[in-house]
This record gives structure tokens, sequence and C-alpha cells, in this order.
């Protein structure tokens, strides 16, 4: 007897509203384990698996079949698809199913089920579309329990044939407490409150088929009948064959497209008679986009990019002199060694993608440019599926069980993101929940927990990722809206969004272009807008070069690149001290070898660039790693390195390097292992070479870059360093407005204090909406004080803007009408001193409070006959430490001065040597103070936790190293701000001085300790 499952939820359902609890690993895994070779996929109202299902399958030697079931308040239906027309009949269907309000599925079903298999439990369902379809491809689905022998009956009276399901939720009987948990979370319920009508049968799970014969004893049809629809349903997703966004005339485009080239690259070079070796490129890149019919592309691209006036082009786009020449990137390809073949290749099956950068606040005008052009039907955006990662999966569990928030936040917030092992282990042992007396009931929780992770959680939007098709994306992958709206200028706009995610999308031949938002570059809008205004300097965005500035040289020679794009985390700090990179392409090469796994090769790069002799790994490498002093640092090293030491060709070894870079099987990447070893054996290369150079190429593991890339951010790097040298003031508001830095914003105020800029406090009558920059001041905007609200913070602008300063700060409130909230936000800011008229802060705050209790809004503080301020009580103005307090509540920060000179009194007494001191003192131990500005946990080679942490004393950054040892102790002191005592030696190393922490405490639990003057802040 020969059965097959065609109703089977995954925990992909879960994105459709119901609790699927398995992976599709883990019923791929029960199925062969069961002796089946085939099941059918059919989540809820989705395919958001079909991908990943079709890659599970293959790794498991089953044969997918795809479907999907769609199930409304009062309808239900499994659909398979027997071809590609019943694949593009399913994915109207769920298409419909999600964006239209009005869907009936049997009225759908009957006008549009061309090459659909459709199975049904519900009489009535099919009773429709026998009678308007015909029956043909029509079963009644027998599930055990109540409504089978009616349904059975029924298919008897009208001669439909019937297929027995188990309508599978889970693979094994034990999931049935995970798909509870499950059902819970999407609910928000805990397991004592979920419905029981959100729940499936406990023997809903992936029954072996003599199980299922022993449900059906008296209809063996139902289940033979199983095995011939399975074998009929040969329709899935597309097959990967690239689906390219036009499909016109190829030779009129490719005509176009050579002129727009021509004529860009004779803007580019400035001649009109192209150099044989920028005419030889073009020609050759356009005889290969010829080939593989990409001309239309590349149009699509230009036209997006037409409609935006700052845009970067990063990735391997950035490799082309097409790209370059029609004004998608910015840098010379040929200039920088960039292979046009990185990006596309005669070879290459997938297709590439467009990575284009816009300022982030007019992305959406960008998407909605495409979504206008070529409408919802054509075009919509790469689906994200989030998935459940540890924090989260505790973080749910915890609720579910009932646990109380203010534990679970303690909790969560100490959970490391680096570490891989499993929960339960971590809240044992990792020194960040020493301080926690965490009892065996969350020790059962992080169980549960991990029981979840990497399961689907919810669906959210790629960050850019947009996908246009010639004629409709439904009859490819369903499409539904998303939750995110466009802010455009039109007001909001709704997002069409296919299911499929990035990979996914790229598997069936999609062509994905990338619109990201990229806060640098409105950073740098906004300041070269600000330097015209306020010192008439013209800056040409497309062709201004800062690579020779002198100024600009130092900033990034000296590492003071904080606000710096590309080039401000602390690794890239120090790496440019290190290194003294000023040039455009030790730059490019500095921020491309700071990598997850690279640090081993970063001690080498700078050993040999400050001049210590190497030889490369292989003679044959010579030329090849020339560029890099012997290092694999591009990922256009990996594939140039499998081609030339192990005789790879190119397809091969650009395989090897998306092995590294997304996400493939394992065994996918130990197979080119394998290859690797034997090409490089067979070549004579010994033993040990060959393993060194597959060790250099797996640092590239996770993420790397490409050449072009970094070059591309590079240049973006260069505006901005040249801005932060020559305008200080308007390019750190700029940074703090954008809210795009690397660092929170009290860092970004403590570094505009090093950089001799005077801190002005937030004024409704001088501050605008974002932060401002002019001369050596910088004016704190509106927009950082928390708890105003956007309509309040419109009517202060607006109103402002309409009538004049504010006179008072009666005139203030009522010209504003501003809710008594806003009005205590401001005053606590200190942002209405100026209109105070003599009145005192708490005054100011006694008159909010009495606005409260007024009848007449409209008449200020005369309607209270309070016309000075004689006539209010006589509050006393806040102290100073008030003041600071209330500051830093609406801030976050303080403004008036660094936190670190609240403690001076302690501070003269514990004598810390100042950070720009440090250099002076190498080699001895010291000890130093700060506030903790960031951190990064990692692993050592041994797998033991330690963490990189930046601290700031007011005077300039600390770089700090706990190593494990240290690290367990300090681990659960490094939650909050601070101040920090900090003691341990420091080490120098090519310039660049850090410190290895010996030992940390608080500041204010030492002083206590000590005895020493300590004020409470």
């Amino acid at each position: 007897m020969s059965f097959v499952h065609l109703h089977v939820h995954s925990a992909y359902s879960g994105l459709g509203g119901v609790a699927g609890a398995s992976s599709l690993e883990a019923l791929a895994a029960a199925a062969v384990e069961r002796g089946m070779t085939t099941f059918a996929l059919t989540d809820t109202n989705g395919v958001w698996g079909a991908m990943d299902f079709r890659r599970v399958a293959a790794a498991y030697g089953l044969t997918p079949v795809y479907g999907v079931s769609l199930e409304t308040a009062r309808e239900r239906a499994v659909l398979l698809p027997r071809d590609a027309q019943g694949w593009a009949s399913l994915c109207r269907a769920v298409t419909a199913f999600h964006n239209d309000k009005d869907f009936v599925l049997s009225s759908r079903l009957s006008v549009d089920r061309d090459g659909l298999i459709v199975l049904t439990p519900d009489t009535w369902v099919a009773d429709v579309l026998a009678r308007d379809a015909g029956t043909t491809d029509l079963y009644l689905e027998l599930i055990p329990g109540r409504g089978r022998e009616a349904a059975r009956e029924f298919a008897r009276r009208h001669g439909l044939p019937v297929v027995a399901t188990n309508a599978v939720h889970f693979a094994h009987p034990q999931d049935h407490a995970r798909h509870r948990l499950l059902a819970a979370v999407i609910r928000n319920a805990t397991l004592t409150t979920v419905p029981g009508d959100a729940l499936a049968p406990v023997s809903t799970w992936l029954k072996p088929a003599a199980e299922m014969a022993r449900l059906f004893p008296d209809c063996p049809e139902a289940l033979e009948n199983t095995a011939r629809v399975a074998e009929d349903c040969r329709g899935g997703p597309p097959d990967g064959r690239v689906i390219l966004p036009t499909a016109g005339d190829e030779a009129d485009a490719l005509s176009q497209l050579r002129a727009l080239v021509e004529g860009g690259a004779r803007r580019r070079y400035g001649v009109e008679v192209l150099s044989p070796i920028v005419r030889e490129r073009i020609e050759h890149e356009l005889a290969i986009i010829a080939t593989k019919r990409y001309a239309g592309y590349f149009l699509v691209v230009w036209d997006i990019v037409a409609h935006a006036p700052t845009h970067c082009g990063r990735g391997s786009v950035a490799n082309s002199i097409v790209s370059y020449c029609l004004g998608l990137t910015h840098v010379d390809p040929l200039q920088q060694g960039l292979v046009f073949e990185r990006f596309l290749n005669p070879g290459r099956k997938d297709p590439p993608d467009a990575d284009l950068d816009f300022p982030w606040d007019e992305r959406d005008a960008a998407l909605e440019y495409v979504f206008r052009k070529y409408g919802p039907a054509r075009a919509a955006m790469v689906a994200n599926h989030v998935t459940f990662q540890r924090k989260a999966a505790l973080r749910e569990v915890a609720k579910v069980y009932g646990r109380p928030a203010a534990e679970i936040t303690a909790v969560t917030k100490r959970l490391p993101w680096t570490d891989d092992g499993p929960l339960p282990e971590l809240l044992r042992t990792h020194p960040n929940f020493r301080a926690l007396a965490l009892g065996g009931v969350w020790s059962e929780l992080a169980g549960v927990a991990e029981s979840l992770v990497g399961l689907p959680r919810y669906l959210s939007l790629h960050p850019g990722g947009v996908v246009i098709v010639p004629d409709a994306l439904s009859n490819y992958v369903p499409v539904q809206t998303a939750a995110k709206e466009l802010d455009t200028a039109d007001g909001a706009v709704p997002v069409p969004a296919i299911q499929f995610e990035k990979d996914g999308t790229e598997d069936a031949g999609l062509v994905k272009i990338d619109l990201l938002g990229n806060r640098s570059l409105a950073v740098i809008r906004d300041a070269i807008a600000a330097a015209k205004e306020h010192e008439g300097v013209a800056i040409d965005y497309t062709a201004h070069d800062p690579e020779a500035d002198p100024a600009t040289k130092t900033v990034f020679r000296t590492g003071n690149t904080m606000g710096v794009f590309y080039t401000e985390s602390p690794a890239s700090r120090l790496l440019c001290q290190k290194s003294k990179a000023d040039t455009f392409d030790l730059l490019v090469l500095n921020t491309s070898i700071i990598r997850p796994a690279s640090n081993r090769y970063i001690n080498t790069y700078l050993a040999r660039l400050h001049g210590a002799p190497y030889e490369p790994p292989h003679p044959v490498l010579r030329d090849v790693l020339a560029e890099t002093f012997g290092v694999m640092v591009y990922q256009e090293d990996v594939v140039n390195v499998c081609v030339a030491l192990a005789g790879m060709d190119v397809a091969e070894a650009d395989g090897v390097r998306k092995a590294l870079t997304k996400k493939r099987p394992m065994k996918e990447l130990r197979a080119y292992e394998a290859q690797f070893r034997e090409g490089a054996a067979a070549r004579g290369v010994a033993p040990p070479v060959i393993e060194d150079v597959w060790q250099m190429i797996l640092s590239f593991s996770g993420y790397s870059f490409c050449k072009g890339h970094s070059a591309s951010y590079i240049q973006v790097a260069l505006q901005s360093g040249y801005l932060r040298a020559h305008h200080p003031a308007e390019f750190i508001a700029g940074v703090l407005s954008n809210q795009g830095g690397y660092y929170a914003p009290f860092a970004y105020v403590a570094e505009a204090r090093r950089m001799g800029l005077t801190i002005l406090p937030p004024d409704v009558n001088a501050s605008a909406a974002a932060y401002t920059g002019r001369a050596r001041a910088l004016r704190i905007g509106l927009m950082a004080l928390k708890g105003l609200s956007a309509a309040g913070l419109a009517a202060v602008i607006t109103e402002r803007e309409r009538a004049g300063p504010y006179r008072s700060f009666d005139d203030l409130r009522c010209r504003t009408g501003l809710a008594p909230a806003d009005l205590r936000v401001l005053v606590q800011a200190g942002a209405c001193d100026r209109v105070a008229d003599g009145m005192t802060r708490p005054q100011l705050m006694w008159l909010v409070d009495a606005e409260g209790r007024r009848a007449a809004p409209d008449q200020g503080v005369l309607g209270l006959g309070l016309t000075s301020p004689a006539a209010l009580p006589p509050l006393a103005e806040y102290d100073g430490d008030r003041q600071l307090r209330d500051e830093y509540a609406v801030l976050g920060y303080l403004a008036s001065c660094h936190p670190m000179a609240l403690f001076a009194a302690t501070l003269r007494a514990v004598r810390p040597v100042p950070a720009p001191e440090l250099p002076r003192h190498a080699g001895k131990v010291v000890t130093c103070a700060g506030m903790l500005t960031t951190g990064k946990p990692v692993h050592t080679i041994h797998d033991e936790p330690m963490e990189f942490v930046t601290f700031d004393d007011g005077a300039g950054l600390i770089e700090t190293v706990l190593f494990p040892e240290v690290y367990r102790r300090a681990a659960p002191l490094l939650f909050g701000p601070g101040p920090y005592l900090l003691r341990g030696k420091v080490e120098e190393s090519y310039g660049a001085v850090t410190l290895t922490v010996t030992a940390l405490e608080r500041l204010d639990r030492y002083a206590k300790r000590r005895g020493l003057p300590w004020q409470e802040t």
C-alpha cells in the first residue's frame, strides 16, 4: 500500500498565523526515518518555505511536492500544482487571499484553478467547485475525527474521489508541546490562556503509512489516491532560470545602453575620444551584457538612479565600467583594478544584484518611484523571514510561562550575541550571569527556548531588495501587502512584498535590486548644504575628490574617524593608527581585512606593511596577492587563489566564495574543500601550504567584502573625513541628526567637545528640529528631547517660522497650544530658559501644572492673573545637580559637561592617567577611569569569551582588552554607562595604544569602599 502525506504544516505556517511546530529538516528527517520518499509541504496561507523545502528535500533525497493550505473563517482547501501553470494559479490564489478584502476561497477557485489539484474537507466548498468548475482534479479530504464520514458520504453521492490526510502540524507526537508554546507566542497569550481552537490535535503528527492505514481500514482508495496525486504534482517555484525585469527588444535596449555608456564615459573621463583601454573595457562588458541579455536590466537600474541626486553603488556592481559611466557607481574600475566578472560573467547562472545606497530619508522615494512606474503587479520588495534567535526565544518563552517583565529583561539583556552554545549552558556558565541568582526555572525555560531557535518568528521586509518582472509577479510567487508603509511626499504608500526571502529569491531566478538607506549619505548631504548656507562653500558630491587633502589625510592617519562612515568602529580606528593609512588604496585594504575570522592575518599584514620581509604562501600566488602583501583580503582573492593554486575554473572558484559567504549547506563547502585540496596536490603544492591557504580561505566565512564594495564605501568615507576636518560643526550635527553613527549620541557630543566645539543647549527660539552646526558651535535640536511629541515639536518650529521668535513662556504656550507633557519636557531640558522672564524652572513647572487645572486654555498666564514672577509662588531655582539629572533624563546624555567632570573630587584622589597621556606609559601598569562607550564581545581561538571595550574619560578614548580571566570577573559589571575605574597594562603596537585590563570596578563602589568623596548623581 502506497501512502503520501499531502497536507503538512511546517513551522513556516507560523507566518500565516498557525503554529506549525517542526522545521523542514525535522519533517524531512522523520519522513526518511519512516520510509517515505516524498510528502507535500502545505503551509497555511503562504509558500514562504517553498525554496527552503527544495533545498532540504534534495539534501534528504526526497521528492518535494509543493502546495498551500488556504484557510478562511468559513472555507479550507489544499492546493497542489500539477505543473507550471498550476503553480501560477496557486500563487495568484494566495496573492488574492492576502490582498482582496472580499476574498472568497470557493469563488476564487471557481474562476482560476488551471493546473491545480484541490483537496478540501468542506463539502460546501466541494459542492461550489464541482458545480462551477467541474470535478476534474477535485478531491474530498478525509481527516481523522469528526466530519470524516459526512465528507465520505458526500463524495460517494457526487462521484468525487477522496484522499486521506492527517493534517500534519508536527514531526513527532512529543512536538505538540512546542506547537502549544508557539500558538501562545503567536497570540501573545500564556500557556494556560491559549484558546483550544488555536491548537491542532495531539494526533496530527507525521505518521508512518502503516499507522495511516489503521486509521482508514474501510477506505483503502483514500490512501492509494494520495500516491497518484503526488505523482501528478510536478509544479513548483521557478527553477532558477533568470527572470529579467523587462522583456522588450534586447537589440534596442543594447543600443540605448551603449549610447548612455559612451556619453557617460566622455563625461567621466573628460574627453571626446575615449582611450583604447577605456574603449576596450566598455566593449568587453557590453559583449557579456549582450550575451546574458542584461541590457534591459542596466537600463532599469539607470532609470532608478537618474531620479536620485545623491547615491552610492556598492557591492560587486562597482566592478563595472558600464555602471561607472551610467552614474550607478563613482569608482573607476580601471583605476582600482576591479574585474567585471566578479559582477557578471558568462558562466554565472544565478542573477547578480545591484546594490544602491540612497540617503536614508530619500530611500522611500526611490522605492515609491519603482512601484509607481511598474505597478504593484510587476514590482515588490523581498521578504525577510525573521527567525527566533536565542534572546527573542528566551524572552517569548518566559512571557508565555508568566515570568515578570522586569525579571525577563534582567536575564535577556545579559545574553551575549556572540555565543553559540546551548542556552541552559550559557545561563549556567557565562560571566554575564554571575550577578544573578537564577533558579532551576530559568534552566528549564532556557531548554524550552533552545527548541525554538532558528524557527520562523515573523515576516518582515528585506532592507531594500526589490524585484521587477516583465509580466505579473503573482505568476511566480505570491505577493502580499507588508505591514510597513513608505513615507513619501504624497503620504503613506503600502508596500507589496513577495513571500520569498533573499536567498530564495535568487534561487528562483528573480533578479533583486537592492535600494538601501544609508544614513551617512544623508550626513554628507546635510553637512554640504550647511557649509554652503553658512560659509558659501559649494561642494559637488559626485565630483569632489578629497584624497589628496592634507587635513583629510590626517583624519585617517591618526584614526580620528569618529563619525566618519565605514571607518569609525574601534577596530577600524586602531587599524588606521597602526597602518597610518591615508591613501585610497590602503583604506580600501584596511576596511576589507577587518572581518570576524581575520585577526591573525591583520597582524601579518601590518608587519609586512611596515617593512617585514615575506614570501607569498606559494610562488604562483606572488602576483595574485602582490597588492595585499601576500594576504588574502578581498573576495576576489578567494576566486583568484582557487584558480591559480588548485586549477579550478572561475565558476567553481566563485562557488567556493558563495559557499563561504552565503547560507549554503556545509557539505557543499566540504566538497569544494576536497576539490581544492586535490587540485592543489595534483599541481605539486605541499600539504602544509595547502592547509595554510585553505585556513586563509576559511577566514572569509560569514561576511567579507569584494574590493569594489570597499572602494565605493571608502569614497564615501573620504567625503565624510573631509567634512569632519573642514566643517566639524556641520559634520557632527549631521551625524547626530541622522542618527547614523556607530556610537550613541553621548559619544559624539563628547567628541565634539574634544574637537573644540561649544555645545549649545536646546532652545525654543534657537533650536531647529535637527542638530545644527555653525562656526565652532553645535546646537542641540529639539529632536533630541525624549518625551517631546512629534506634534509638539512641529508646533514649536512651525509657529516660530510663521510669526517669529517667542517673546515669553506664555507667548510660547498660547501660540503653540502645547500639551502640558510637552511643556514639561521643554522646561526640564532648559529650552525655555531664555523666554522665562526671570521665572525659575520650578515656577515654570508650577505654571504648567496650573495650566492643567484651568478652565480656559487659551488665556495663558494672564487668565490666572499671574503677570509677573512676583505673583508666583517663591520657588527657588533647581540646584546644579537637579538640573543635570533633568538634562540627562530628557537627552539621555549631559550637554552641559562631560559626565566625568561630575566626579572631579573622587578622581583627584584616584589620579587616573588621562587617555592622551597613555602613549607615555607604554609597557607600564596604570589606572584609568571613564564612561563605557561601546563594547564588542568575542571569543578566543579556544572558544573562551572576552571583550574589547571603549571608555571615554573626557580627554579621549581608551581602547581596552578584557581577556577571559578578567572578563569572567568583570562581565557582570559592564551593564550601564559607568563611570568605571580600570587598572591594566598599556600596550603599544605600531603607534596605537590599548589597555590590557587586569582589574575593573565601578567608580562609585571603589569610592565608597575606600571612603573617597562621592557625588551621587
